[in-house]
């Protein structure tokens, strides 16, 4: 009897380890066959199976020793837990659902109805009074063709010839003034200002990716310029953007070497009443110094192999350039109702808005050389002026400046009405410069600070879609602009008697300025001037004619200077006590035949002073391809030249260390074509360019600078690709 018994608990404990065993394994066996047995049979929860189970065997549980009690309670606590778990992921499921299943749509009065529900709008803001501009992002491979910005803004640039390095628009009204930090005037055409980085709205995450350089070249001869910028929405309304950039060049002379990188992180808010732009933008600048070719001879005489064997001025110089901006505008909205029975929509009717504005930025900039008092090239450079060292330079600049505005903006009938916006603001700056002054040696380092205060004034209406206008007024109070004045409008016609219409834009400025505290007062190593100058007034017209269809742009504009400032033949600011006019008209017209695509842009200027503000007489961009579908709807191509001319005149030289184009009566530059002969394709939304660089060179001569003693890049093969795509 004692011997059955134990057979039966033995077996007992056998059947219990068993049991235990498939429970375990029950799940994963489900699982596993989940497709197969969810076709035949219906199935019930099998967590709940294996707690009841489990449950069973502990009330049963006289024949079992105290571990296997113990294995059991346990495996009872996991399923127990995993059952709180399924609970939470079906209710987190179920509420996930309902709010992926709402409609996103953005809900603000600032972006037009018809703007909404686009997958991705783009747009600039004013930070004056938090108006915004709406952009019209180009990803096709005409966009993207041009690597240089400075060529997608203008048909032409005096630049030092390799990519991130100064630059100047040869456009007079084109030409980005900075009078806060002037060195960096020459690099604002890589990066952005608060006021012209883009904002962005889309309805899925958009990336774009984009490389362009000499992947074939020698390392010593690379050309590598690299964008990368990611933008999504964590709320219909909520944007965040990170954007990369990289201009930049081995240097086709010795010590040219750029790198030029920018990263911007923004984020925008549009909300029915609460409108927020925010950002950080960040752009260095890296560049060896070689003073440009030392005889430009040895480039137009003669048949030189390798750029590398050119002599240069500068054996030892380098700037290091860094700019921070940290900036923030928001307002808020607050209807006006007549009535409780008023259902106008937020930003209809009658409005008040108030607002803020927030600015921090730096500025620094680092030159330093070394240069042998026998070096006569070197020396001759800086007009033999060394004022503190005799060989070794070490110059150091520094802005920073703090702007804090507060607006109010009133709209008194409706968002579109002829008079809809009247704002009003006033504003303080801290602005700080650290510019080195002989009394330094005596009193130690010290910095001088102006507390800058102004009124602003704005204003702006619209009828219909047929006219838009605006107007914005600035007077500075106190600080180092104390009696400023600055005015400007514009107004827009447009008539729909074609598609897209035509728009008829003219636009006037007035700008009574001080100049700039660079060119009042300045101290180094080799310059040093000490001026009062007279403030600069200067009045600008402009008029516009757009016609989409047609693909048609006309420009004309005239501009009138009062006592301007430049820096002269040896790189040193003056004024001239006079009038100097300009008048500029630009045409751009694309014309086809069936496959042949001719675009051109052409720009006609003329100076009343060549010698204080040169120009060129006629710059031309003309792009001549044939196009045609390779795969359709899948693969276009284009073969052609793009070519770009200016007629001779005295373009600038370049100071490195004011890190300043300045004017020369050397030589004039230009009669030139620069060719590049090209394969340009649309590979669905990627674009993918093949250029052979300076195609002609040597034709008609090798005349081929793109400033006084600085070289375009000679024949190279260049390859891109920017590739644009939604995270679905």
């Amino acid at each position: 009897m004692c011997s059955s018994m134990q057979e039966i608990v033995k077996h007992k404990r056998s059947i219990t380890v068993f049991t235990i065993v498939m429970l375990l394994y029950i799940p994963s066996i489900l699982s596993a066959n989940y497709n197969i047995i969810s076709e035949t049979i219906p199935q019930k929860d099998t967590l709940l199976q294996v707690n009841d189970s489990l449950q069973k065997l502990l009330i049963d549980s006289s024949a079992l020793s105290a571990k296997e009690l113990r294995a059991i309670a346990k495996e009872k606590k996991f399923v127990e837990k995993q059952q709180k778990k399924e609970k939470r992921d079906s209710a987190k499921g179920a509420r996930d659902t309902l709010r992926w299943s709402e409609p996103r749509i953005l809900n603000t009065y600032i972006i037009p109805d018809s703007l909404k529900y686009k997958r991705l709008i783009t747009w600039s803001h004013d930070s004056r009074f938090n108006n915004i501009r709406m952009l019209n992002p180009d990803t096709t491979f005409n966009e993207n063709f041009q690597v240089y910005p400075f060529m997608k803004n203008d048909v032409g640039a005096t630049y030092l010839g390799i990519s991130g390095s100064a630059a100047q628009t040869h456009n007079y009204f084109k030409r980005e003034r900075l009078d806060l930090f002037e060195p960096f005037e020459p690099y604002l055409v890589y990066s952005n200002t608060k006021e012209s980085v883009p904002f962005y709205n889309t309805k899925t995450p958009y990336t774009e990716m984009a490389f362009w350089g000499t992947l074939f070249a020698n390392r010593d001869k690379e050309e590598s310029n690299l964008k990368i910028m990611h933008t999504q929405n964590l709320s219909p309304s909520f944007n965040l953007n990170f954007t990369y950039k990289r201009f930049g060049a081995a240097g086709l002379l010795p010590r040219e070497a750029t790198d030029n990188r920018t990263v911007t992180m923004t984020a925008n808010y549009l909300g029915k009443r609460y409108i927020l732009h925010g950002g950080y933008i960040f752009q260095g600048i890296k560049r060896e110094e070689n003073g440009g070719v030392l005889d430009d001879k040895m480039v137009i005489d003669t048949t030189t192999e390798d750029s590398k064997d050119l002599e240069y001025r500068l054996k030892e110089a380098d700037n290091n350039l860094k700019r921070n901006t940290l900036f923030l505008t928001h307002s808020y909205g607050i209807p006006v109702r007549w009535s409780k029975n008023d259902t106008l929509a937020y930003g209809e009717g009658t409005m008040t808005y108030f607002g803020h504005s927030f600015e921090y930025s730096t500025y620094t900039k680092k030159y330093t050389d070394n240069i042998d008092q026998t070096d006569s090239a070197g020396r001759a450079l800086y007009n033999n002026m060394f004022l503190f060292s005799p060989t070794s330079t070490f110059d150091s600049l520094r802005v920073s400046s703090l702007e804090n505005k507060a607006f109010i903006r009133i709209q008194p009938w409706a968002k579109d009405a002829v008079i809809s916006k009247l704002d009003g603001g006033i504003g303080h700056q801290l602005m700080t410069i650290y510019n080195f002054r002989p009394e330094f040696y005596t009193q130690g380092r010290s910095q001088q600070s102006h507390n800058n205060i102004f009124l602003y004034f704005g204003a702006l209406g619209r009828f219909r879609n047929y006219m838009e206008w605006d107007a914005n007024a600035r007077y500075d109070l106190s600080g180092y602009y104390s009696g400023n004045l600055s005015a400007d409008g514009r107004i827009r016609f447009s008539l729909y008697p074609v598609e897209d219409g035509i728009h008829l834009t003219a636009a006037v400025r007035i700008d009574n300025r001080t100049p700039g505290w660079l060119g009042n007062n300045y101290y180094s190593n080799h310059y040093m001037w000490d001026n009062e100058f007279s403030n600069i007034t200067e009045t600008k017209l402009e008029g516009s004619l757009e016609i989409p269809k047609y693909k048609l742009s006309i420009f004309a504009g005239y501009a009138i200077i009062n006592n301007p400032v430049y820096y002269g033949i040896q790189g040193l600011a003056a004024q001239h006590p006079d009038i100097v006019t300009i008048m500029s008209a630009y045409i751009q017209k694309n014309f086809k035949f069936g496959f042949l695509h001719l675009d051109n842009r052409v720009l006609f200027q003329m100076s009343s002073n060549k010698e204080v503000i040169p120009l060129p007489e006629i710059s031309a961009n003309l792009k001549y391809y044939m196009q045609f579908e390779l795969v359709k709807n899948v693969l276009t191509a284009q073969l052609g030249a793009d070519v770009s001319f200016n007629t001779p005149w005295f373009a600038p030289a370049y100071s490195p260390a004011l890190g300043l184009f300045h004017n020369q009566n050397d030589r004039q530059i230009g009669n030139y074509p620069y060719i590049d002969a090209f394969v340009n394709l649309q590979w669905k939304r990627a674009s993918i360019f093949v250029k052979y660089l300076n195609a002609a060179q040597g034709w008609p001569d090798g005349d081929y600078f793109s400033a006084h003693h600085y070289i375009r890049p000679q024949t190279a093969l260049k390859i891109g690709i920017h590739w644009p795509f939604y995270v679905k």
